[in-house]
């Protein structure tokens, strides 16, 4: 991912999306929880993770970004070289899990995505920019030289790659929804990228509450009815032995 260093414009759209990020999470428990960011790129989401209150570890293939994140972090988290598609880490091996979708094919997406599933236990965050937004289509269309700020990726193909592996419960969110020059937080038109749940901001982000394993209620005994023993007669009192002395006794 890419980050606008220092520009008014790129410093405000990287806010909306930590707000829309730190909102998403809002509901997954924070203290004692493992958190897995992938492809953390620059770090630009990795101390705001941290500072949510997760325990947090970083992965990113590029040797280069991963310096950044490292210093970005200064030691507040484990940055370790790792593909979005081969993650090194046993099953569940995490509570949850954001995954930034990097450039790449469904093949790709559907891979990144079943790794961070596989290895998370609770839920998993996928973020993308969102080349159905009305921002990149005005970028596509009016020919901007400016580079888009990250690979694009259709909400909708992102959207049914995560549902097809039916394990809980989706919802999703985006930002960012006006033209890019409304990015800016001094533009008029800012008031356009507030977070809203609909697909069409150009950064979005598609939530999976994994559902909590059940427990597993065991089967009853079965006990055939003719291994049961047979009631028999209890004496009241005494044994059998003083039952027949005091019979004896009565003839005599």
């Amino acid at each position: 991912m890419k980050w606008w260093n220092g520009n008014i414009k790129g410093s405000s759209a990287l806010s909306k999306q930590q707000n829309l990020l730190q909102q998403c999470l809002a509901g997954w428990p924070r203290r004692g929880k493992t958190l897995l960011e992938i492809n953390c790129g620059q770090g630009a989401f990795s101390p705001l993770l941290w500072e949510c209150g997760f325990d947090l570890t970083v992965t990113e293939l590029r040797p280069e970004l991963r310096m950044q994140a490292a210093a970005a972090m200064g030691g507040r988290a484990e940055v370790l070289a790792a593909s979005d598609d081969y993650l090194p880490f046993e099953d569940n091996f995490f509570d949850c899990a954001v995954l930034h979708l990097a450039a790449g094919d469904a093949k790709r997406i559907d891979a990144a995505v079943q790794e961070a599933l596989r290895v998370s236990s609770r839920g998993i965050a996928v973020t993308f920019w969102n080349s159905s937004s009305l921002a990149y289509a005005l970028h596509r269309l009016q020919g901007s030289k400016s580079p888009w700020p990250g690979p694009p990726h259709s909400w909708w193909q992102v959207w049914r790659i995560v549902r097809s592996a039916n394990l809980g419960k989706l919802c999703g969110m985006s930002t960012l929804t006006g033209p890019r020059r409304s990015w800016d937080g001094t533009c008029p038109l800012s008031c356009y990228t507030r977070r809203l749940r609909t697909p069409f901001g150009a950064w979005g982000i598609i939530r999976v509450d994994l559902e909590p394993a059940r427990p597993v209620t065991p089967m009853p005994l079965k006990v055939k009815r003719h291994r049961l023993r047979s009631p028999e007669p209890v004496l009241e009192c005494g044994s059998k032995n003083s039952l027949n002395s005091r019979q004896t006794s009565s003839h005599g």
